[in-house]
């Protein structure tokens, strides 16, 4: 005779189904904080930084920070998640840069951000060398699981901290900057070990295990669980709680008030070849050179046009013209 489960039964086996019970990946793809357009972006992050309409990638962001600011290495700290090692921030923006979208270096203006729709932990690459942890920013384009083995980051990008105190908390003190020792660089080796998003199931970095780092360290990795949040000012870290605002991303818009690059003007830093040479002072110079403009003062034919990166599609994902990011 066939058992015939109870309602009240029923309803909690259900309840469980539906909030991802029973995976390692649980705490990543449970519910989403609401729902934002790219408008949340441009307006949440005006007042830190420079939106600039910027060729082939549409709208970046430049913080304005001093010259030492390098993303994923100032003003915050690592913690270990069941999803990976996650950027846990101390600017009260970090919620968006080093969770959407990737980084790209641009001698002529910095640290440019450019907005993607899918939350990961991390969007950077791991990889270890003699005593060292590493890790790089990711550039557009790249899909960490596809082109793993074969890209490589500028040494620029690489960020390097001695494995021991990989879990500190001021560990931008720890970091020493890679470009002055091409040498180790060339010598990382990167982890092969990937989860996906939720959304758009776009593969991103766990980095090192939490036995392996708890060897270096000699302390207990205690995995943080995610709590979600419905504000960007709620995205705090207490205890072993990480509050996170991470709501599904919709098309973009376009800030309202912006600055425009011209393609002549721009020096992305992509391969090691590139030296980037100029000082964050002659930088905001030449930010503040460009011209402004402003949402109001543009009809529909003049506005920007959209050019989606092409380069980070897991394989059988299309997305037509999102930022797939």
């Amino acid at each position: 005779m066939k058992k015939i489960m109870k309602p009240g039964l029923l309803s909690i086996v259900f309840a469980m189904i539906l909030s991802g019970y029973g995976g390692s990946n649980a705490s990543a793809q449970v519910t989403v904080s609401g729902t934002i357009t790219y408008q949340t972006f441009y307006d949440n992050l005006s007042p830190y930084g420079t939106w600039i309409d910027y060729p082939g990638y549409g709208h970046v962001w430049n913080p304005k920070l001093d010259d030492d600011f390098r993303p994923y290495a100032t003003n915050g700290y690592w913690v270990y998640s069941p999803d990976g090692w996650a950027w846990q921030s101390s600017y009260n923006w970090g919620w968006a840069p080093f969770h959407y979208g990737r980084w790209i270096y641009d001698d002529n203006y910095g640290w440019l951000w450019i907005p993607g729709y899918d939350w990961s932990p991390a969007w950077v690459t791991w990889g270890y060398v003699d005593n060292y942890y590493c890790w790089a920013p990711l550039m557009p384009g790249v899909n960490v699981n596809v082109q793993f083995g074969t890209w490589r980051p500028h040494s620029f990008y690489w960020n390097l901290c001695s494995r021991d105190h990989i879990y500190d908390r001021d560990i931008s003190t720890r970091i020493e900057r890679s470009e002055r020792n091409e040498n180790v660089v060339n010598r990382i080796t990167i982890y092969n070990n990937f989860n996906t998003t939720r959304r758009n199931k776009l593969y991103y970095a766990r980095g090192p295990e939490a036995k392996e780092v708890e060897g270096f360290t000699r302390q207990k990795i205690n995995p943080v669980s995610f709590r979600e949040v419905n504000k960007p000012n709620q995205a705090t870290h207490k205890g072993n709680t990480v509050n996170v605002y991470r709501p599904a991303v919709q098309a973009p818009q376009q800030p309202r008030e912006f600055r425009r690059a011209e393609p002549s003007e721009v020096k992305p830093i992509r391969t090691d070849d590139q030296r980037p040479s100029m000082q964050r002072p002659e930088q905001r110079n030449n930010i503040d050179r460009l011209p402004v403009h402003r949402a109001s003062d543009n009809s529909n034919k003049n506005k920007p046009e959209f050019k989606p990166n092409k380069g980070n599609n897991p394989p059988g994902n299309k997305q037509g013209g999102k930022r797939n990011h």
